[in-house]
């Protein structure tokens, strides 16, 4: 008898891929007064972050949902001029250029 190939797993989403290291952007020293400062982010806005209890790096907030951001208490067009500034965090954790 000829046994059946084992299927081979599809490739990970991205959105898996983002959670599988968390831990690569939260590796640091950087407040949330730090990370709010730097990307020109309002008092209001750290106030919001702070509420959903963002750490610098987390990824976790790039899953959440227009519902999710309104529940927040930020406004879509804040929560995308925060995102943004998350993702350039993120990026300049990774390659070591945060100043």
């Amino acid at each position: 008898m000829t046994s059946l190939p084992v299927p081979t797993p599809p490739l990970p989403s991205q959105s898996m891929t983002m959670f599988s290291s968390p831990s690569s952007t939260m590796m640091h020293n950087v407040s949330l007064l730090e990370f709010c400062t730097k990307y020109w982010l309002s008092v209001h806005t750290q106030e919001k972050l702070e509420k959903l209890g963002y750490i610098p790096g987390n990824k976790v907030v790039e899953s959440l949902l227009e519902a999710d951001w309104k529940d927040s208490g930020l406004s879509i067009l804040t929560s995308h001029s925060f995102l943004a500034a998350h993702q350039k965090f993120c990026e300049a954790i990774c390659a070591g250029t945060w100043e």
